[in-house]
């Protein structure tokens, strides 16, 4: 009676084990499909930004949707920092902060730069509301004209009073020329 009463222990104990296993692997599942959503939506954005970069080079372009695109941008790379930080959770790894190289929950030190891995992972910037440069992507914090960071000028007012930034390129002076024909 004890072999049957230590098989049963056993066998629950494995159950339980693989009933969290498909938990945590439904879990890494759905964030990796999140992830993958989320990656393609900000190259997406990269590709929009460039083009809209483009126009603005070649004079046609506009500064406020420059400005718009960075924002959205930044809380796309922070949102894709975020589940990269919840996947490597749910898989229980650990990643080094110097070269980004993914590592077991046991390990202390990174096999590929040698460098010390942290104890607990990072938590993941919050995404903050507000105005951010347009330069550089830093955060507006009251009010202030310029970036601290860059200093580039915050736009101030509505879009449409927001002055249109003349263009890059001047098309040379074109003279008329005197003798019409008649």
């Amino acid at each position: 009676m004890d072999f049957l009463n230590e098989f049963s222990k056993r066998f629950s104990s494995v159950a339980r084990s693989v009933s969290e296993k498909s938990k945590e692997s439904a879990e890494v599942t759905r964030l990796n499909a999140e992830l993958r959503a989320a990656t393609e939506a900000l190259e997406g954005l990269y590709a929009r930004y460039g083009k809209v970069c483009y126009a603005i080079q070649t004079g046609n372009g506009d500064a406020k949707a420059a400005e718009a695109l960075a924002v959205r941008i930044r809380a796309g790379i922070l949102q894709v920092d975020e589940l990269t930080a919840q996947r490597d959770a749910a898989r229980e790894f650990k990643r080094c902060l110097s070269c980004g190289a993914i590592h077991p929950k046991e390990a202390k030190f990174c096999a590929t730069c040698g460098k010390r891995l942290p104890d607990e992972p990072p938590k993941p910037e919050p995404v903050a509301e507000g105005e951010y440069c347009p330069s550089c992507g830093a955060l507006r914090e009251s009010g202030e004209q310029r970036c601290p960071v860059c200093g580039a000028y915050f736009i101030e007012g509505e879009p449409e009073e927001r002055p249109v930034p003349a263009p890059i390129i001047d098309a040379p002076d074109v003279e008329e020329p005197d003798d019409a024909i008649e």
